[in-house]
């Protein structure tokens, strides 16, 4: 039996109809929601100009496995959070900029970064440790789906 969180998967970029189709088939595969305890997720509901966050309790070890690789094999940028399950693992931010990663990050259950002193020793001073958080930062873009035509499919 899976260890079950609360997770929330954040992803921006542009896709086309097909793969926004695709998208969408995981995504209510796995539940998630535009908002916590939310009704489940319509494709409808994309918001133009914002990337597209979703969310979902109970989900077996805080990852949607299936969606996730989908984003990194067609460079599709996305950040995750999950709370942890005491005793099997901490809470966590998964972080992919479309291009490297994705990059994990431990978090504190309000999603803020947590750097341990074995991590800070490696990155060596305060120069690299501002740019291991600024990296977990980073912005999306919005979330847009273009037809095969060019046209903005979003809202």
């Amino acid at each position: 039996m899976a260890d079950r969180v609360s997770a929330s998967i954040t992803i921006g970029g542009t896709v086309t109809a097909d793969q926004f189709a695709e998208l969408t088939s995981m995504i209510v595969a796995h539940g998630l929601s535009t908002e916590w305890d939310g009704p489940d997720f319509t494709a409808d509901q994309c918001i133009s100009g914002e990337p597209l966050a979703l969310f979902a309790h109970e989900t077996p070890w805080g990852m949607f496995d299936d969606l996730e690789q989908y984003c990194c094999n067609h460079e599709i940028p996305y950040i995750r959070w999950s709370g942890g399950c005491v005793g099997s693992f901490g809470p966590e931010r998964i972080v992919y900029g479309g291009k490297s990663g994705p990059l994990n990050y431990d978090v504190d259950e309000d999603d803020h970064v947590v750097i341990h002193a074995h991590t800070i020793e490696q990155l060596g001073s305060m120069r690299a440790i501002r740019r291991y958080l600024k990296a977990a930062e980073i912005m999306l873009p919005p979330f847009v789906v273009y037809a095969d035509c060019g046209a903005v499919l979003t809202k």
